[in-house]
């Protein structure tokens, strides 16, 4: 069985009552919209193997049949519990395909919506957040299921519709994860939501996001290429990196620079990781040692060894024991006699040595 009818098949057993072959070819369509490269393995590793999705489609199918499709304001329609993509424009060429699709062709998905639990005549997203745009900007009613979901139901089936069309990022989804775990849900249901069979790689996925600085990962952008391995190696840079300070500081000057200006998400990335391996390998200048002889008639003492941040008095106890221990008495009078110079100096002027 090709693709096509595989899909057509999985969309007969979820909404039952709908035209199967108009949702396939709007979904096909829709899919092109935002069909993104190729994720790498340990991207796909994190995805739910199909078994595991159709188990809870089948589940959601069961709910949607119990419902009509509605048509809604889409004004009305208001954001879900937790944010699952990166921030998108209405110019985003994506979107602007999706725009087109309904406005030519009408909205065959329905999106998944909840009556508000907090705001009388409104509807709160379980999944299809642009399609609601779209219908908002084309002046017309969006269609929509609607269902009363728990707060659980509502996220799991927002991220069974992202593992459906396999759209999100890994980055997306780790950013989705830790998300869900701040807001006090289990892993099991984090697990659940961000369409993973292992619930230990929840932890894992959520590490990476707070190893690396939120605003870090969203100059970056959503790296659609960019797997778990790679994320993982960045992240352990961006938090263990032996120059952290200067690596962050690296990071957030990436802006500025013209290279990064006409890159891509994923060459975003790229660079970011270059860079932060460049900044932990790079060896400041050490400071510039001054040596000078304490010496008097020909009589060598010791050595005065200077730097910017530092200043030694070295003597050799062996050859020089009586001026060691001289030098070691008269700490308490040099310290007096320093205090009170200091004092009688106007301004507090410089002590030159």
């Amino acid at each position: 069985m090709n693709k096509a009818s595989d899909r057509t098949n999985r969309l007969k057993g979820m909404f039952a009552g709908v035209d199967p072959e108009a949702l396939a070819e709007q979904a096909a369509k829709e899919a092109k919209s935002t069909k993104r490269p190729m994720t790498t393995a340990p991207t796909k590793a994190l995805q739910s193997n199909f078994a595991n999705i159709e188990a809870e489609n089948l589940r959601l199918k069961a709910e949607l049949e119990k419902s009509q499709i509605l048509e809604l304001d889409p004004q009305k329609v208001q954001a879900s519990i937790i944010q699952d993509r990166f921030e998108w424009s209405d110019e985003d060429p994506e979107f602007q395909s999706l725009l087109s699709s309904i406005d030519e062709e009408g909205q065959q998905l329905p999106i998944l919506v909840r009556p508000h639990p907090n705001d009388s005549g409104s509807y709160q997203l379980a999944y299809g957040a642009r399609r609601n745009r779209a219908c908002r900007l084309l002046g017309r009613n969006v269609r929509a299921y609607v269902q009363d979901l728990s707060d659980e139901q509502l996220i799991i089936a927002q991220g069974l519709e992202n593992n459906e069309r396999k759209n999100l990022s890994f980055i997306e989804q780790a950013l989705f994860a830790a998300s869900l775990s701040t807001a006090g849900y289990s892993r099991k249901t984090v697990a659940k939501a961000v369409g993973i069979t292992d619930e230990t790689n929840v932890s894992k996925m959520v590490a990476i996001t707070k190893r690396v600085p939120l605003e870090i990962i969203r100059l970056i952008g959503p790296a659609p290429k960019i797997g778990r391995n790679r994320w993982d190696a960045f992240s352990l840079l961006a938090e263990n990196g032996q120059k952290k300070p200067a690596i962050l500081e690296a990071l957030r000057d990436l802006p500025s620079s013209s290279a990064w200006q006409g890159a891509d998400t994923n060459r975003r990335f790229d660079l970011a990781l270059r860079t932060a391996e460049k900044a932990n390998k790079f060896r400041t200048a050490k400071p510039k040692l001054v040596k000078t002889a304490i010496e008097k008639g020909g009589r060598s003492f010791g050595q005065l060894e200077r730097t910017d941040k530092s200043l030694r008095v070295t003597v050799d106890v062996q050859k020089e024991p009586r001026f060691a221990a001289f030098l070691a008495n008269k700490m308490d009078e040099l310290l007096d006699e320093f205090r009170a110079q200091e004092s009688s100096e106007k301004g507090g002027g410089d002590v030159r040595l």
